[in-house]
């Protein structure tokens, strides 16, 4: 059987669809720390994973729950991949301290927000973080650099 799938195309700027106004670009001099305040372990958003971080974290024994497991698939290349959305908390995260108890074997998703690397190479940011206006100047090449290691280390790419 042959399915025929319509590409989404990226538009001008080289942004996908799904990029909208809560994102903006990292220029020279945007100041970013993580602050610890793990907001973005206390929001209602979907975490999408890799099927290699599914196997992790379902064989993780500090992994006690994924809430709102489920199975996505991807309208642009049939793939599919598992998810879990969080609905005010994330169960990794530790109540005293924001610390993530599964540190530093998290997914993607947690390992480089608030970033976005879009295929253009243009670093992105999310409005959401509250750590902007924080510590020193983004360093934006070293970010990429770490954005392509994490999805290696989440196996959604075979190498550099």
């Amino acid at each position: 059987m042959t399915v025929k799938m319509e590409r989404k195309l990226l538009d001008r700027d080289g942004t996908w669809d799904y990029i909208g106004a809560e994102w903006f670009e990292v220029k020279e001099g945007t100041r970013w720390e993580c602050i610890r305040c793990s907001d973005c372990c206390r929001k209602d958003w979907t975490i999408n994973l890799t099927w290699k971080e599914f196997d992790r974290l379902k064989g993780d024994v500090r992994v006690l729950d994924l809430p709102g497991l489920g199975l996505e698939v991807d309208p642009e290349t049939g793939l599919d991949h598992p998810f879990f959305r969080l609905d005010g908390a994330c169960p990794m995260l530790r109540s005293e301290g924001a610390v993530c108890t599964i540190y530093p074997d998290w997914p993607y998703t947690c390992a480089v927000y608030p970033f976005l690397l879009l295929p253009d190479g243009r670093l992105m940011a999310h409005r959401g973080c509250t750590g902007f206006g924080h510590g020193e100047p983004v360093d934006i090449e070293r970010w990429k650099g770490r954005v392509l290691d994490e999805r290696a280390k989440a196996g959604m790419v075979r190498d550099r």
